[in-house]
């Protein structure tokens, strides 16, 4: 599957050429930039498409595809070297002038400024000129036959029928959940399953069977029956990681139990809590992902300390392991099986034929022929089905059937169920395919998040619109959807802004075939001279010289598992001179490289958790084009400098550092900036007095910052702020949220909070009146946690949000009822309360005192189950 994907770059470098052209000032003819070569261009793409559907079988083409693509890729390089000088230029002569400010808002717009090139040295315009003469082709390039595949209309919808994902197996989940009932010593398969004292080994059952047949959907299934709820004290869910990292599972569990994230404590300290947590009480662990470990092996060390807490449970206390491969199953195995075709035939149809004006055609018919040959496993079915769902083209549907018919039994080297969903890639859309594909270079089983993926597609250019008022972040957010929808994203769960999600392991596979050559994941087995984007698991690699990918290099991702250096960084730098991306997270570095500055195109530069860094070198200002700057974690950072409104492009800035105030002009003037998180600064005392500035800023998140005692004034002031929260881990924040506002202020305030999160402040005993005042009409999602003074909701401001559809009230024990008037609260979909235990038991179905209040809730939870 050595795809060579030509047209997004080709789209890229239209975009660039349109907007170069939009400029008064550039001298067209020079840099080639007029209408004609941009309509050559136009037509150039329509030839790409056509050759993209043609390279499966035509080698020559894929090979004419790779060369334009690398001609592409340089003459977007070209083209940005010279916007970076000419911006260069117009900064230092506006420096000279005096008029800073003028030229940092004129250069932080939405456009570029107008770009004289009539100082650049005529070598750079040469360049280019050759650069865009390299990528002219034409029809008979490719040997087209004149027949040239357009662009299928794609359908979209406002609302996605979400089907059942289970079908066909309610047997396999009462045997299921019989073993798990079961406290004696007899296997309803016939097998002693020798339960005495809690043993990790005699107390697991594994499902067991290939990858893509539902297992997880059928253990999540289980998971949430009622009878497991009356059975079990405790319920936790784990994902392992594929390999081995005991802080990351032990999280889960807490997580599952408490509902939150304790990702800042030491290993010792977490295993302390679970010890709190389980000692005692009968539990139900699900541990998905499973085949990667030796959990059950006497001389797996990795193991040994998890184990000993899992012991501590009730005897009574069950395991249930997902896994794939045979070599780790416990001592009771479930195999599952396929699907019937019946059950395949109507899990398929009820995603590709989950809108009326679907049924009554031929699709019908042609879905059946597909369904039958899906390898009657439950996630291709789903896929395929979902996929097809979006084109109203027979054609499509015909394309799948007869090329699932052609591949049977030809696919030696990989599984029919990656060719048959390649089938469904192929029906994407252009612009979602590149996005796909570059989701392999992160390590299979990782857990994405809206935020740091959309950044990551951004800055590749890969977000597109006709609307050119629509925010990168909107369309970001849409493709992402997209993927949802045609099931090659799964598992979505919300915290506040922040949406995560998985890509199942088929899928993974599916995008790594495809992108091959363009993306890969570097450990000690491979070694790679040609790729894109790359991800690292063994930081050694790039040391000894082991990746030589150059200029065409654009992503450089570290992981978890290793801990990269500042020698490495240096390497990095000097090696890969082109980087978009620069994920050096989890560093051991003390200063940042004044090298960094090299990096011109550098968009996204994540230090997360360097918590060794001290300070910031003055050349990262000379990143013009930054938009991400992660800087969360960075405890030792003594100060976010007061030149950081020099990266005038910046768009998201998360930031952790030890100064005990943040001074004015400094991220004051960042007025592109969307996204402002400011965690783990323990000394801070004050915001920066000009926040009032940030016009931009749509989600303000404050974390872990116990010195601080109020917001600034300028937050009333933030016109388009949607997202607010207010958080502190340790619980005991001082920060007060009653601004003095005047009476007549509070009818002026511009905020629309859409998103609203108090976490840990145990001062806070009410919703103030301007917090209420901005979230009139458009609050969503309000979130009350850890507060422990907090006494209750206001009945009469409550009423006017009528918006709201998502509450949470977590670890508030003073918290005792409901207000009136809950019932009028027509919008809602879900109530969650844990850790209230007066609230909670107001709450119970029919004998609650306050159930007449919430009864019209589709979704209520409490302490961690579901009561509708």
């Amino acid at each position: 599957m050595d795809e060579q994907l030509v047209s997004p770059i080709v789209e890229i470098l239209l975009r660039k050429l349109r907007s170069l052209h939009k400029q008064q000032n550039v001298p067209f003819g020079r840099v080639g930039v007029d209408n004609t070569e941009l309509e050559k261009l136009k037509t150039m793409l329509s030839y790409v498409r056509g050759a993209e559907k043609r390279q499966l079988h035509n080698n020559d083409v894929r090979e004419r595809l790779k060369k334009l693509k690398d001609a592409c890729y340089d003459a977007e390089d070209a083209l940005e070297e010279l916007e970076i000088e000419a911006l260069h230029r117009q900064w230092k002569m506006n420096q000279c002038r005096g008029i800073t400010r003028k030229v940092c808002d004129l250069i932080s717009s939405s456009k570029l400024p107008s770009l004289c090139f009539t100082s650049i040295d005529s070598k750079n315009i040469k360049e280019i000129r050759e650069k865009l003469d390299a990528i002219k082709v034409d029809e008979s390039e490719f040997g087209s036959n004149g027949n040239v595949p357009r662009e299928r209309e794609i359908i979209t919808h406002s609302s996605f029928v979400v089907a059942s994902d289970v079908l066909g197996r309610d047997t396999d989940k009462e045997n299921i959940i019989k073993l798990l009932m079961k406290t004696d010593n007899i296997s309803i398969f016939g097998a002693s399953s020798g339960v005495g004292k809690m043993d990790v080994y005699r107390n697991s059952i594994s499902i067991f069977g290939t990858s893509g047949i539902g297992k997880t959907t059928l253990a999540k299934l289980v998971y949430k029956d009622e009878r497991i709820d009356g059975a079990f004290a405790i319920k936790m869910w784990a994902s392992l990681p594929h390999k081995f990292f005991e802080k990351k599972i032990i999280i889960d569990m807490i997580y599952s139990v408490t509902g939150r994230i304790e990702n800042k404590m030491e290993i010792d300290q977490l295993e302390e809590v679970l010890q709190g947590i389980l000692k005692g009480k009968k539990y139900l662990l699900v541990l998905d992902e499973f085949e990667a470990h030796e959990f059950f092996s006497k001389s797996d060390m990795n193991w040994s300390k998890l184990k000993s807490l899992l012991s501590m449970g009730a005897k009574e206390s069950k395991i249930l392991t997902i896994t794939n491969n045979r070599v780790y199953l416990s001592r009771e195995t479930y195999r599952l099986v396929k699907l019937s075709n019946e059950s395949s035939l109507s899990l398929f149809m009820r995603y590709a034929d989950a809108f009326e004006e679907r049924k009554g055609t031929n699709l019908i018919t042609i879905g059946k022929e597909i369904a039958s040959k899906c390898e009657l496993l439950p996630i291709v079915a789903k896929i395929l089905g979902s996929i097809l769902c979006f084109t109203t083209e027979e054609d499509d549907w015909k394309y799948v059937r007869d090329n699932i018919n052609r591949l049977e039994g030809e696919t030696e080297t990989e599984p029919e169920a990656i060719s048959f969903l390649k089938l469904g890639y192929d029906l994407l859309p252009s612009y979602l395919k590149q996005c796909f594909i570059c989701c392999s270079v992160f390590p299979k089983g990782h857990g994405f998040n809206n935020i740091t993926l959309i950044q990551f597609w951004m800055a590749h250019g890969l977000l597109q619109s006709d609307d050119e008022n629509e925010e990168p972040e909107s369309v970001g957010m849409r493709y992402i959807n997209e993927l949802r929808w045609r099931c090659l994203f799964q598992d979505f769960e919300q915290k506040f802004d922040f949406i995560s999600f998985k890509m199942h392991d088929l899928v993974h596979d599916l995008a790594t075939k495809i992108a091959k050559n363009e993306c890969l994941i570097m450990d000690s087995r491979n070694r790679m001279e040609y790729c894109r984007h790359l991800s690292v698991v063994n930081a050694a690699d790039v040391v000894q010289g082991k990746l030589s990918g150059g200029k065409m290099t654009r992503s450089i991702l570290y992981f978890e598992m290793i801990r990269p250096s500042q020698s490495l960084m240096r390497s990095c730098i000097s090696q890969f001179p082109n980087l978009r991306v620069l994920d050096f997270r989890n560093s051991d570095m003390e200063v940042l490289s004044e090298s960094i500055g090299k990096l011109k195109h550098l968009r996204y530069l994540n230090l997360t958790k360097n918590i060794k860094i001290k300070r910031l070198p003055k050349s990262i200002f000379k990143l013009r084009f930054l938009e991400t700057l992660l800087l969360g974690g960075c405890k030792m950072l003594e100060e976010l400098p007061e030149d950081i409104w020099r990266l005038v492009n910046l768009r998201m800035l998360v930031f952790s550092s030890k100064q005990s105030r943040l001074p004015e002009n400094g991220i004051g003037r960042l007025t592109s900036l969307k996204y402002l998180g400011i965690g783990s600064c323990y000394n801070l005392e004050k915001l920066f007095e000009d926040i009032d500035k940030l016009q931009a800023l749509q989600t303000l998140i404050i974390g872990d910052c116990p010195k601080l005692v109020s917001l600034p004034h300028g937050v009333k002031d933030l016109s388009s702020l949607q997202n607010l929260m207010l958080s502190d881990s340790k619980k005991n924040a001082k920060c007060n949220l009653e601004m003095e506002i005047m009476e007549i202020e509070l009818q002026s305030i511009t905020p629309h909070l859409r998103m609203l999160c108090i976490d840990g402040l145990p001062g806070f005993k009410e919703l103030p009146r301007w917090l209420l005042q901005c979230s009139a009409n458009t609050l969503q999602w309000l979130a009350i946690k850890n507060c422990s003074n907090l006494e209750g909701l206001p009945t009469e401001p409550l009423q006017i949000i009528k918006s709201l559809e998502v509450l949470e009230i977590w670890n508030c024990p003073k918290f005792s009822s409901l207000p009136e008037g809950m019932h009028r609260l027509t919008a809602m979909t879900e109530l969650k309360v844990r850790g209230c235990p007066d609230l909670s038991k107001r709450c119970k179905r029919g004998t609650g005192e306050d159930w007449k209040k919430i009864s019209h809730i589709p979704k209520i939870v409490l302490d961690g189950k579901a009561i509708i």
